[in-house]
């Protein structure tokens, strides 16, 4: 170890002494087995949030008018990618601001419940795993009568474990949308969140609404679906049925 870490270091001053670099020895961190970078901790490959910034979500109250609002939310959506369905959990929250709505908030204990949940979903430090790109990702996505979520997944000693979460609220019109056809739109809205990581790579999809299963390969009439079946078809996945059977879970590739 003492070995690799010299190395390092005579690899370190070589680069910086070819190139005529300088830094800062009070903002320098060399060997260090976590860093704080843009308000989240890095190490051991996982990303935390970091805890100052924890503190203060647990310590918002209830705002007054919209402008503390979406301080509120400015706050607690930059760690969204850490919350499953933060969309639909914050939707009480952000409908504070649509047009026409007064300048002074009318709280409501949908609002209340929706502030409670989001202090307690990050009273315990969430945790993502930072991306493996050599390992199979795993992509699930879930739909609600509100929003659509995804998450991103890779297995990580025999554990599925977080990279992402992504979520956002369904528009008007897609509210309307019915079951498989807002299933197919949260499908879509998790490959293109996500396509950083899954361009040029075979995924896996889960899903436990079986008509989706059959999104490529059965014969559409619904224009919406043909569309977006059409738009999957650069992205090479295999579907994975997750079906409840007697209280346990079987696995079904599709």
């Amino acid at each position: 170890m003492a070995a690799t870490y010299c190395c390092f270091e005579n690899f370190v001053d070589v680069i910086f002494t070819r190139h005529g670099l300088h830094v800062n020895p009070s903002k320098l961190s060399i060997g260090s087995s976590s860093v704080e970078f843009l308000g989240h901790m890095v190490s051991s490959g996982t990303l935390v949030p970091v805890q100052k910034k924890m503190d203060k979500i647990l310590q918002l109250s209830v705002p007054v008018k919209k402008k503390e609002v979406r301080s509120l939310l400015g706050l607690v959506n930059y760690y969204r990618h850490f919350i499953a369905d933060f969309a639909s959990i914050s939707a009480p929250l952000s409908d504070l601001l649509r047009k026409g709505t007064p300048e002074k908030v009318q709280w409501t204990p949908r609002c209340d419940r929706s502030l409670a949940e989001i202090k307690r979903l990050f009273s315990s430090p969430p945790i993502l795993i930072i991306p493996d790109m050599q390992e199979t990702f795993i992509v699930r996505s879930d739909a609600s009568d509100f929003g659509v979520g995804a998450v991103l997944l890779q297995d990580r000693d025999g554990t599925l474990m977080p990279c992402r979460y992504a979520s956002r609220k369904l528009l008007p019109r897609e509210c309307k949308y019915s079951a498989i056809e807002r299933e197919a739109l949260a499908l879509v809205f998790a490959v293109t969140q996500f396509q950083r990581y899954l361009n040029f790579k075979h995924f896996v999809l889960q899903t436990d609404h079986k008509p989706l299963a059959y999104l490529r390969t059965g014969s559409l009439k619904n224009a919406r679906l043909m569309r977006w079946a059409l738009a999957l078809q650069e992205f090479s996945f295999q579907v994975l049925l997750l079906l409840l059977l007697g209280g346990s879970v079987a696995l079904i590739f599709v």
